[in-house]
């Protein structure tokens, strides 16, 4: 792939300015004219955990990563971007040495009409720390890295948009291939015979596609947006394979699951008010899957879900505070506690209550653990959630020194969330950030299940070109 790059820049002719360019103003180019920018940066970053069995401190992640970031363009209607990440180290005590293209798409605007075509990242939502909406752009939560935006995936797209006036914009997107985000459970480790065999997702096929369509309304008293997504769910369910337990001894010897995609719909909207230095912004959406979700482990409720906020700017200090709710539809209790795993505690108030314990017994008890620990997983054991949530941002110096602390309190599951961090640029392109990620809940809450193997302090230096 180097080889590529490299026959690239010998082939394209390039500004005086230099190659490593991070960028080129809308003004610096003849109108028609050619021309490639090249930008990226250049990271370290160490991120130090405890481990979840021993509770001793060690590199939960350190790696150092390059990023190359291509701009092209071909006169006023056709232009393309690439950001190509090379990243070598360790995460999770396992080596890593990756190359990854992040996105790589093509831009083409004839009139009022535009066509993009290949891997591209486009979440929905205006929402600060919640997007009920997004449905399209797949995260991945375990991500160690010091900028938020990392979590999002690309996805390999067609998206066409049509301006319909000085105020409408009308965007569709066809995905037809599956690109689920990571499970925050991966990291975590599993019992013996617990395991994730072959996932199960949707086959590349015409029909198989998930599509989104978009009409944004951008008005001087306000930024609106209404949402439709009928397609695969950006995050899998966990659905029961097999399990097999020593009849005599009563313990399990395996417990076989997968990740299983399904099929859902969602159509929701958002806006955002601007009032002098005030920023009144709301979302909410509605879904369900396609399938019918009684008696099926891996399918979650229908639930509307709504997030509201407020943002004060300031000349040094932004404040953004907000809820974030959910209501569950066809809601009914839970009929076990969430759980992975099928010990043999669990067995014993069947034998106790004089049940034969078959096979298709035993099954349907495990997959009731399932659907549980699914529920758990997706936030749907309580028929209402209610979130709470304050982000407090300062840039001191002319933004050499910046601050945030974002805090998160789910009032329902009594779970927190705070991410406080400082930042400080030394010289021109060098940010030195260092920082705290926690998640603290109850007993049996999500956050207690995955809090001690994710939660970290970290350091990262990041040289922008």
């Amino acid at each position: 792939m180097l080889s590529i790059v490299l026959l690239m820049l010998l082939a394209t002719s390039v500004t005086a300015q230099g190659l490593f360019e991070s960028s080129l103003s809308a003004g610096s180019e003849k109108p028609g004219q050619e021309y490639l920018s090249i930008g990226g940066f250049i990271r370290s970053a160490v991120y130090i955990g405890n481990t979840p069995e021993k509770e001793e401190a060690y590199l939960q992640s350190a790696y150092g990563q390059a990023s190359l970031q291509l701009k092209a363009r071909a006169g006023s209607k056709v232009s393309a971007l690439a950001d190509i990440r090379f990243r070598y180290g360790t995460e999770w005590q396992e080596a890593v040495s990756e190359v990854v293209i992040r996105e790589a798409y093509v831009d083409l605007q004839t009139g009022p009409v535009g066509f993009k075509l290949g891997k591209l990242i486009d979440p929905w939502g205006k929402g600060t720390l919640f997007n009920p909406v997004n449905k399209l752009t797949p995260i991945d939560p375990t991500t160690r890295s010091p900028e938020m935006d990392d979590m999002n995936l690309g996805i390999w797209a067609l998206q066409t948009s049509v301006n319909m006036g000085s105020f409408l914009k009308l965007t569709g997107t066809w995905n037809p291939l599956y690109q689920p985000g990571k499970l925050l459970i991966d990291p975590i480790p599993m019992p013996e015979y617990v395991h994730f065999v072959e996932p199960d997702y949707p086959d590349v096929i015409l029909n198989e596609g998930s599509y989104g369509i978009q009409l944004d309304l951008h008005a001087p008293a306000m930024d609106a947006a209404l949402y439709w997504f009928d397609g695969y769910h950006n995050w899998p369910g966990i659905a029961f394979d097999s399990f097999i337990m020593d009849t005599l001894s009563m313990k399990p010897v395996a417990l076989n699951i997968y990740e299983k995609a399904y099929r859902i719909m969602m159509a929701g909207l958002d806006f955002s008010i601007p009032i002098g230095s005030w920023i009144f912004t709301a979302e909410g959406a509605w879904f369900q899957a396609k399938a019918y979700h009684e008696g099926v482990e891996y399918l979650p409720f229908p639930e509307l879900s709504y997030t509201a906020e407020i943002e004060k700017s300031g000349s040094w200090l932004t404040m953004i505070a907000g809820y974030y709710g959910k209501y569950i539809l066809d809601f009914v209790p839970a009929l076990a506690a969430p759980g992975l795993s099928a010990e043999q505690e669990q067995f014993l108030p069947l034998v106790e209550g004089g049940i034969d314990l078959t096979s298709d017994v035993i099954d349907a008890a495990v997959k009731e653990q399932l659907a549980a620990f699914n529920r758990l997983y997706n936030y749907q054991l309580e028929e209402y959630y209610h979130t709470t949530f304050l982000v407090l941002r300062g840039d001191f110096f002319h933004n050499m020194l910046e601050v945030s602390l974002p805090v998160i309190y789910n009032i329902s599951t009594e779970e927190w969330i705070a991410q406080p961090a400082i930042s400080w640029m030394p010289a021109d392109g060098l940010r030195v950030k260092a920082g705290f990620s926690g998640m603290w809940g109850g007993e049996n809450s999500l956050y207690d299940l995955i809090g001690p193997v994710l939660n970290s302090g970290f350091i990262a230096m990041t040289f922008t070109f």
